[in-house]
Parts: C-alpha cells; sequence; structure tokens
C-alpha cells in the first residue's frame, strides 16, 4: 500500500508542477506589473515612508517597459517635471496644476508629449494670456494621495487653477487603499489588511486559477459577491474627498475643475463609462465628463495606433490627441 501512496503523491505532485509550468507560460494569470515585466506587486498591508505617491525628490532613471524606456527626470517634490524654482519666480503667468495618476503624468511618453504639455501649447496658442503649467501627475495616485501633494506642498507654486483628471482606476485603487485612514500620524502610509493567503496567490498560478474559478476572485483579490459593495464604498469615498478637495480650492480663491476620462481599454469596448461613479459627480459644477468626446473621435480613428498594447497607456500620439480632447471640452 504504501508504495502505492508514494507514486500517487508523486504523480499529483508532478500534475500540479506541470500544471503551474503550463498556466505560467500561457500567462492567463499574471497580474498587471506582471505583464509589464515586473515582479508582483503586493497590494495590501503596504507600508510607504510618506504621505506623497511621487517619485524619490531631485533623481532621474530610465524607466523601461516591455513596449519602450523613456529618461525621467525629477524635481524637488518627486514630480516629473520641472524645478519648482521655475513656477515660483514665474510672477506674470496664470499658473495651473494638474493633478493625476499614469495618465497625468505621461506615462508611455517622453516629458514633452504628456496630454498637459500639449493642452498648455494649445492654451497659450489661442489665448491672449500666458498659462505655465505644473504637471503634478503620478503613476500610481489616486484623489487621496492627489489632496495631500496640493495642500501640503503644491500650494507653494501659488496656483489660479487646478485640474484633476480621474478614470475607474482610481475605484479600484481605493478599495484597496481606504481613504484618508490610510495616512499615519508620523508621516507614513499604511495599507488595507488584505487576505491572509496573498502570499499563495504571489507565488502560485495554480492557487490564482483556482480563487479566480472557484471563488470568483479577481486580481484585486476582492470576491465577486463583495465587489459591487466595495466599489459602492470606494465610490463615497471618492465623492467626498474630490468635494473636499473642490471647497479647499474655493476657499483659496483657486478655480478647480475635475475631468473624467476613459481608459484606452474602456475606448476598445465603446467606452463603457464606469457608471456608479458618474452617477455620483456629472451634476457637481465642477465636473467635465470626457466619454462623449473620446468616443466621437475614436469612431472615426484607430485606438491601437494610439495606445501601447501591453502597457496599456497612450503612446505620444494618443497623449497628443488626449490633449486636444482636452482643450476642446474645458472652455478656460
Amino acid at each position: 500500500m504504501k508504495p502505492f501512496l508514494n507514486k500517487l503523491f508523486i504523480s499529483i505532485l508532478i500534475f500540479f508542477l506541470c500544471l503551474e509550468l503550463f498556466l505560467r507560460i500561457s500567462e492567463k494569470y499574471k497580474t498587471r506589473s506582471e505583464f509589464k515585466g515586473k515582479s508582483y506587486s503586493y497590494k495590501y498591508k503596504v507600508r510607504r515612508s510618506n504621505w506623497y505617491y511621487t517619485n524619490k525628490p531631485n533623481t532621474s532613471r530610465t524607466k523601461k517597459e516591455k513596449e519602450w524606456q523613456y529618461f525621467n527626470q525629477y524635481n524637488e517634490f518627486g514630480n516629473r517635471e520641472k524645478s519648482i524654482q521655475t513656477f515660483i519666480k514665474d510672477t506674470t503667468s496664470i499658473k495651473i496644476i494638474c493633478l493625476g495618476d499614469s495618465f497625468t503624468e505621461g506615462d508611455g511618453a517622453p516629458y514633452d508629449s504628456s496630454w498637459v504639455r500639449k493642452f498648455e501649447y494649445c492654451i497659450n496658442v489661442k489665448n491672449k494670456a500666458k498659462y505655465k503649467i505644473y504637471n503634478a501627475g503620478s503613476c500610481g495616485s489616486d484623489v487621496f494621495y492627489n489632496y495631500k501633494i496640493l495642500t501640503d506642498k503644491l500650494m507653494l507654486l501659488k496656483p489660479q487653477i487646478v485640474i484633476e483628471c480621474i478614470n475607474s482606476t482610481d475605484v479600484s485603487d481605493v478599495i484597496w487603499r481606504g481613504g484618508l485612514e490610510r495616512f499615519n500620524e508620523d508621516g507614513t502610509v499604511s495599507g488595507k489588511v488584505g487576505p491572509s493567503w496573498e502570499f499563495l496567490y504571489h507565488i502560485s498560478h495554480v492557487f490564482r486559477a483556482f480563487m479566480h474559478v472557484f471563488f470568483r476572485y479577481n486580481e484585486d483579490l476582492i470576491s465577486e459577491n463583495d465587489l459591487l459593495l466595495k466599489e459602492k464604498e470606494a465610490i463615497e469615498l471618492i465623492e467626498n474627498q474630490i468635494e473636499q478637495t473642490a471647497q479647499f480650492c474655493f476657499s483659496n480663491k483657486i478655480e478647480y475643475h475635475l475631468l473624467i476620462h476613459p481608459l484606452p481599454s474602456e475606448l476598445i469596448e465603446d467606452a463603457i463609462e464606469p457608471f456608479e461613479l458618474v452617477e455620483q459627480l456629472k451634476n457637481k459644477p465642477y465636473v467635465t465628463l470626457l466619454f462623449e468626446s473620446f468616443n466621437d473621435y475614436y469612431r472615426n480613428n484607430d485606438i491601437v495606433k494610439d495606445y501601447w498594447i501591453i502597457n496599456k497607456h497612450y503612446n505620444s500620439k494618443g497623449y497628443y490627441n488626449m490633449g486636444n480632447i482636452i482643450y476642446n471640452e474645458l472652455k478656460l
């Protein structure tokens, strides 16, 4: 009996090793960070050393992805932007700060090819007044991190206008990050406590398949049964934070605009709006929805030529078009 059990155990082990290898080769259960050629990125129990979701200040690096690589220079605040002194010393221009995530930073394109730079060009060509725009967009940021850097650091630039740009990824980010409770009094940031089995999810694609197929968990490690409730909670947090950001700007005599834009992957599916998020925010006077204008443009133009298929961000041409669309929709 014992030899039989040994053979059975070895057979089962070989089967699961082969299945693990097959799933890894097929890439079916790779996470977003792994598709970009990076290691698995833990979502929960993450601890950051400060409140600001930026790169290390006064540094530079060549950012490499499978489809592109660009040299990025980060200023005193850790933003991919020129020195803050350039903005502080300018006392004649109308200053605009743009807040947002990787789509505002311009991930997937050089510094001078973000939608912010195209928007700046358009607004200065078409207007007599001179505008100077600071790009505070940062890969992975969300409305809570945007608020922290705006109120704690960026007010030093004395902006007259703030433009905040968000999309459906803000909802998924807030689901697993939470709201203002992430910010600790000692200046650090703590992530939410996630499932105890995340380590197994990290090391085994067989385990990922098991959790996805049988328990209906998504990549954020949230079950299908819990997702709608958690999305609703996250949208409520986002709505409250955006209103707080707007009121902060108004109290400081700053013009505030919130832009909600589709992702390239959503455009391929005819720009399915993040319905609940839009419903909660669309009637706010400072909100501009960009779904219709993006849809109108890409009905007659090929979206596949405007973004990186693996990285899922726009390329230079895509950001050029995004800047044009935002300029036409946002009447300053």
